[in-house]
């Protein structure tokens, strides 16, 4: 049966950045299975391929069958669209499914999730907030996931960005406070190494938190995501250092690309830290990278054929469209 889904989102695709473009390969998967799809974005750049995209928060009133909202309590997803929405979840006529992404404690998070009639959950930090609010009798799994039609890389970033050390680390996103990109590279200065480039490459620096270049540190504001894919292709580790993540999907986009990973012991990477190196404490990564010579080839296989079986987004949207029976 055909169904009428609304997605929610601070900012869309073709706009660079995590949420954009999950909640793009969302809706479009959505919408490739014959249901009519609408996206609800507080900025955007028009219909995108077959996908109706509106800034009016009317579109809210009519009747759907779901109203699925990308949560996200970081100071640069707080829009007023998407406040709004979460502000109106107890008057809508409509089921409304919150993605947590972040777990957060703000009042506006507390009555959202009393609200609204699903909460949505991927990791251990999801988890533990619904039960600790009492929220289990509401909340449902939703895993994260990727398109493997874009997420898979090409060779070429090596050679257009001039790498040339026989490892390549790399750390990709805006250059946002939690991304934690300058703390990483004090880190890593320390590893004292010749033959290992790190990598950072990012989309905005707003908070001016761009690392300075140096011999063996290369920043790049880069907004073409097929360079940043290639990026991950041709890593030999990538790094997610950062100290606050939704789930992390550049983790999934390293499995994918059989590219091993160290991440903080949050969010994805703890809940697949059989896949990767998750570590607590800065040491630990110090450690790792001062004698990394490459990961089990067993680990990397196991991770894709995890990321391929769980986190495509024909997962998620599995795990979506079961709601609508429900609703």
């Amino acid at each position: 049966m055909r169904k009428k889904v609304l997605y929610v989102v601070h900012r869309y695709a073709p706009f660079p950045g995590g949420s954009e473009n999950y909640v793009r390969n969302m809706a479009e998967e959505t919408l490739h299975r014959g249901h009519e799809v609408w996206v609800l974005a507080g900025e955007h750049k028009g219909d995108l391929n077959g996908v109706r995209v509106t800034k009016n928060p009317f579109i809210l009133l009519k009747k759907w069958d779901l109203i699925v909202v990308h949560g996200g309590d970081l100071p640069v997803q707080k829009n007023p669209i998407v406040r709004l929405t979460l502000e109106s979840a107890k008057r809508l006529k409509s089921p409304m499914l919150l993605m947590l992404i972040i777990p957060s404690d703000s009042r506006i998070y507390q009555r959202a999730t009393r609200a609204v009639k699903y909460v949505g959950c991927s990791t251990t930090e999801d988890w533990e907030l619904v039960e600790r609010e009492n929220l289990l009798p509401k909340s449902v799994q939703i895993r994260h996931s990727i398109d493997e039609k874009v997420s898979i890389g090409m060779p070429g970033f090596r050679a257009k960005y001039g790498i040339e050390t026989k490892y390549m680390f790399l750390s990709c996103g805006g250059y946002w406070p939690n991304k934690a990109m300058r703390e990483l590279v004090s880190l890593f200065d320390r590893v004292d190494r010749e033959d290992i480039t790190l990598v950072l490459t990012g989309y905005d620096n707003r908070y001016n938190l761009m690392p300075e270049e140096s011999k063996f540190v290369k920043p790049f504001m880069i907004d073409d995501r097929n360079d940043v894919i290639s990026a991950i292709l041709e890593a030999d580790l990538y790094v997610m250092h950062s100290h606050r993540e939704g789930f992390g999907l550049v983790l999934l986009e390293s499995m994918l690309n059989k590219t091993p990973w160290a991440a903080r012991n949050l969010a994805g990477a703890k809940l697949m830290n059989k896949f990767g190196f998750a570590y607590d404490t800065d040491e630990q990564l110090l450690d790792y990278m001062k004698t990394f010579s490459g990961a089990p080839q067993k680990q990397i296989e196991d991770a894709y054929i995890y990321v391929t079986s769980n986190h495509l987004v024909q997962n998620t949207v599995d795990d979506i469209l079961q709601l609508t029976l429900t609703s």
